[in-house]
């Protein structure tokens, strides 16, 4: 009865390999790139027309802040 479940196990626990490391692939992205950040302080919203990161963003306009949180 052993034997006949070693394969099934491992089978299963390479689809959850799979699994974890496609969600981890999914929630990366969502984390650092956005079409729209929003400046922390003053609220004012960068639209862009691909994803960016962070690093991508100028200062505000009005505030002249370099804190923004995306809005996905």
């Amino acid at each position: 009865m052993d034997s006949a479940l070693k394969p099934l196990k491992a089978a299963l626990e390479a689809i959850r390999d799979m699994a974890l490391n496609a969600l981890t692939q999914i929630e990366q992205p969502q984390k650092t790139r956005s079409m729209r950040w929003v400046c922390k302080e003053c609220r004012y919203i960068k639209h862009f027309t691909k994803s960016v990161s962070w690093k991508a963003l100028a200062d505000a306009p009005g505030c002249k802040s370099t804190a923004f949180n995306p809005l996905l």
